[in-house]
């Protein structure tokens, strides 16, 4: 279970659920992020059989099992008497994964926040950690995705921003993101060899590996571009990004400059990608 702001879903959501019941005609799920009403433990939802699949179903028990965790979509909200009509068939694989994906940074989310309130000196409970930090950080960003690694790059400073936390309180925390947050990257590799042979040959090609790697204005671990010395006139180029678009995009960037100083100093250069 995650903890969300509202006791129920909202109409056109894609939402995690639990498979509890199925009968002929139905099959009821607890939707695990949502209290529903005071009486339950979940809000709970129901999926007719007309919801589960587009094409003829000769049984039920074909399509869930009992326990099983599925992605649905809300169609229907009875916040009164706590009924959520539910849709299995209009959810596609994309939407299924990308839910699931988000659902899991969800869960490491608040696992952060419940590690913050077990440590030495915090005097928080879960609900008091996500008033004082973890709701006001997911106001400031799209996904939970976006949130845990936003903080894992620039937490000191979105937690300072925000002026909520005390500073043994933000020390903690950070404490807590950086020994349980790691930010997957790609990285593009290649051999870069770059010759001068003027007087002032060295430092031309200095100047010019220099503003080749200044296409990253703020290096950081998950976004850099490196430029290591091998052996006259070879050279290492690392990039590194979270994404490899964007790894592509850093290279290109970097290459047209080389490519730019080398003609004006009258350098040579070549690329070879590993």
């Amino acid at each position: 279970m995650v903890k969300s702001r509202t006791p129920f879903p909202k109409e056109g959501e894609f939402v995690i659920g639990r498979v509890v019941d199925i009968q002929q005609q139905y099959i009821y799920v607890d939707l695990l992020d949502y209290e529903g009403l005071p009486s339950e433990e979940y809000a709970r939802g129901m999926i007719h059989i007309s919801e589960i699949s587009s094409r003829w179903i000769k049984n039920i028990r074909n399509f869930a099992r009992v326990g099983q965790r599925i992605v649905v979509r809300v169609l229907r909200v009875d916040q009164s008497k706590g009924h959520v009509d539910l849709s299995l068939r209009r959810v596609n694989s994309a939407q299924k994964d990308n839910r699931m994906k988000e659902w899991k940074y969800a869960v490491k989310y608040e696992n952060l926040l419940q590690f913050f309130t077990e440590e030495e000196g915090i005097t928080l409970n879960l609900d008091q950690a996500y008033d004082l930090v973890g709701w006001p950080v997911l106001e400031k960003f799209d996904s939970y995705q976006e949130a845990i690694e936003s903080l894992k790059e620039y937490g000191e400073e979105i937690l300072q921003e925000l002026g909520t936390l005390t500073e043994d309180q933000l020390n903690a925390f950070m404490k807590i993101v950086d020994e349980n947050v790691e930010i997957s990257t790609v990285n593009i590799i290649g051999k870069l060899k770059l010759m001068n042979t003027a007087g002032d040959g060295v430092e031309k090609i200095k100047k010019t590996l220099i503003e080749a790697k200044q296409v990253v204005e703020k290096p950081k671990d998950t976004r850099n571009i490196k430029i290591l010395y091998i052996g006259a006139p070879f050279y290492r180029v690392e990039v590194i990004s979270k994404d490899y678009l964007d790894a592509e995009n850093i290279l290109s960037d970097s290459l047209e400059i080389i490519e730019s100083m080398s003609k004006e100093f009258n350098s040579t250069y070549e690329f070879i990608r590993d």
